[in-house]
């Protein structure tokens, strides 16, 4: 599954424009007030400003090359951006998952994720740089109904469960592209912050679909063909 393009919403919209345009130099493709856009290797990654009174947060990966976690460790580091750390760790190998990743918060506290799966063949002798976000992989989707949501996310698109029990952690996908579908009281690994629900929209590649309405409505999930 390849996630064409994520909108999120912020309270910190102009930290937000620098941090991804000008520390992580990501592409800018909107550069309005609202949304703000950016080309995050073969997604778009979008942001709405929220209301004053709402401080949104999420949890995202970024896709890089199998080869280069600690190249790209490096990277981040050297841009004065500090790691989540949990037991003394900042490195987390996923061993069912056969990946390896690290994780950050914007300026926004959302929970960003660098994921390198080591069973995907897109390993590369180039340094690390910007470049090398090669696509978001995962979008944090807290539900008060796991089963539900997986099941409906089933019906609707024909995607099944990559990962996870089904009951309070069930990654929908494959490892290219994967809905984290969370029990919302589930707390996020691996900062254990309980997470919230707040406006997301999510555009992947398929089979042109109606929009699906998860949570309320507040999760807008769409398949396109183009």
């Amino acid at each position: 599954m390849k996630l064409s393009k994520i909108t999120l919403k912020t309270h910190q919209f102009e930290a937000i424009k620098t941090f991804y345009g000008e520390l992580l130099g990501l592409p800018v493709l909107e550069d309005s007030s609202s949304p703000l856009s950016f080309q995050a290797g073969s997604t778009i990654l979008s942001f709405t400003e929220s209301s004053p009174k709402e401080s949104p947060y999420y949890h995202i990966a970024f896709a890089i090359p199998t080869n280069k976690f600690q190249e790209a460790k490096k990277w981040v580091m050297e841009k004065g951006i500090s790691l989540v750390s949990s037991e003394g760790s900042d490195e987390f190998l996923f061993e069912n998952w056969n990946a390896t990743a690290l994780y950050f918060y914007d300026p926004g506290h959302n929970l960003i994720e660098f994921i390198a799966h080591h069973t995907i063949n897109n390993a590369t002798d180039e340094p690390f740089g910007s470049k090398h976000l090669l696509y978001i992989s995962e979008i944090g989707l807290p539900v008060d109904d796991v089963p539900e949501a997986v099941s409906m996310l089933s019906d609707a698109f024909q995607l099944n469960k990559w990962s996870g029990d089904g009951l309070q952690f069930a990654a929908v996908g494959d490892a290219e592209g994967l809905f984290i579908v969370v029990n919302k009281q589930r707390p996020w690994f691996p900062d254990n912050r309980v997470p919230a629900t707040f406006d997301t929209a999510v555009t992947f590649e398929g089979t042109d679909s109606p929009t699906l309405l998860l949570q309320n409505g507040l999760y807008q999930l769409k398949s396109t063909s183009s």
